[in-house]
């Protein structure tokens, strides 16, 4: 989990400067004006940027907010949610046919609750890992996967807990757009969600143990 942090907080950290370098802007009508003069190559990138994202370990959550950036609300939600069934349909495909014993194992060794707690649960365990800011949900999904959960199942759970994530980082240009308040209660509505997931993860460790 302190590594999936890490990495959000360096991923948005990068957007801010180069916000502040006046490199990314996040004026709407400079947004507006450039996706609508390249809509459909804007969206084929980024649903590319969902596949990029597996070899350069870029969290899922840091796209939603950037399709909520760079798209209307319905048109962020509709691309997040394919892009999430493009990623995780991938790791999926690559745990069951192409992974090693040896990748398994190293990843069961770094995140030895993982495996344990899927079996015990299976998709409700998966279910909170894509809720949670804090999971490694790309760790999740390959030992869901690892462990033959049914992709139908899989898919269904990955997509249907994402929904609220995606709704909020959908609606985030609104909010920075409109005020302050829109801000903070986008922050509020994370850290909510953040301490509320990893409360009931310990809750469910204690509970196996």
């Amino acid at each position: 989990m302190k590594n999936k942090m890490i990495l959000l907080c360096i991923w948005f950290l990068g957007v801010y400067c180069l916000k502040e370098l006046d490199v990314l802007s996040f004026d709407m009508n400079d947004v507006t004006d450039f996706i609508s003069g390249h809509a459909e190559y804007a969206m084929l990138l980024f649903l590319a940027l969902w596949v990029v994202r597996l070899l350069f370990f870029i969290p899922g959550m840091s796209l939603m907010f950037l399709g909520g950036i760079c798209f209307d609300p319905m048109v962020s939600i509709l691309l997040s949610m394919a892009g999430l069934f493009i990623s995780e349909t991938l790791v999926y495909l690559f745990s069951r046919k192409f992974a090693s014993e040896k990748t398994t194992q190293l990843l069961e060794d770094k995140y030895p609750d993982l495996k344990v707690l899927l079996e015990a649960y299976n998709y409700k365990f998966l279910a909170l890992g894509m809720i949670c800011p804090a999971a490694p949900t790309d760790v999740i999904c390959f030992l869901s996967a690892a462990i033959g959960l049914r992709y139908s199942a899989y898919m269904l759970t990955v997509l249907i807990s994402n929904i609220p994530m995606v709704l909020l980082s959908s609606f985030v240009v609104i909010n920075f757009s409109e005020s302050i308040t829109g801000i903070v209660l986008v922050i509020v509505s994370f850290l909510l969600i953040t301490i509320l997931t990893v409360r009931m993860w310990n809750r469910m460790k204690q509970n196996y143990s």
